[in-house]
């Protein structure tokens, strides 16, 4: 049988395979990997439980391939990131505080994930540590490093510093639906988008600053 006639059984399944990911991804950085059912995913994806488990042989195994799809997002970070390198550790910092509040916008399921399995703990940390997160955090924390003994930030511990950062950065987007129960906030709004930034990059990261403009 020709290579022809073999190919779109192929994309039909990656395009399957990726439907079911995404699903996934939604469910477990909202409820959470223990509460997540596969019939929940399979039911979201629109396939059958036997198409679910075609793909992926059990729910550690789809947890990883789901991560895996965010890698891709922190890669095009870190790539910004390294044609700055010829800037001033502050400025590489602060676009990085950008790059992060943007994703965090166009990709919500991150910062979820990471509030989730930040707070658990185990296995799964320790895996999005060795393959997602754990080395831009840390490249994060040398950039502080580096800005604070340049004189540019306060001598505060580098690493919670980029914590703080980025839980306050992230912390809008997690809570959604609470800024929109209590308050009838719309946080998608371009204005409260543009208000959040500010207060990330100016008021919060500016009160790190030893010589605020």
């Amino acid at each position: 049988m020709s290579q022809d006639l073999l190919s779109p059984p192929a994309r039909k399944g990656d395009r399957t395979a990726a439907r079911i990911r995404d699903a996934a991804l939604e469910l477990f950085s909202r409820l959470g990997f223990e509460r997540v059912m596969m019939g929940e995913i399979a039911a979201a994806a629109g396939v059958s439980q036997a198409t679910l488990h075609y793909h992926f042989q059990d729910k550690s195994q789809l947890w990883r391939a789901a991560m895996l799809q965010l890698r891709a997002v922190v890669a095009e970070e870190e790539r910004l990131l390294e044609a700055a390198t010829d800037a001033s550790a502050l400025t590489q910092l602060r676009m990085a505080m950008r790059l992060f509040l943007a994703i965090s916008w166009k990709h919500p399921a991150l910062g979820r994930i990471v509030a989730l399995e930040g707070m658990a703990g185990g296995e799964r940390l320790d895996w999005l540590d060795a393959h997602l997160i754990g080395p831009r955090n840390r490249r994060l924390a040398q950039l502080a490093q580096a800005a604070i003994d340049a004189g540019d930030l306060k001598p505060f511990p580098a690493a919670q510093l980029v914590i703080t950062l980025q839980a306050a950065g992230a912390g809008l987007i997690n809570l959604t639906p609470m800024m929109r129960a209590t308050f009838g906030i719309d946080t998608a709004a371009p204005d409260v988008r543009e208000a959040h930034e500010r207060m990330i990059l100016d008021a919060l990261l500016g009160g790190f600053l030893t010589h605020p403009n």
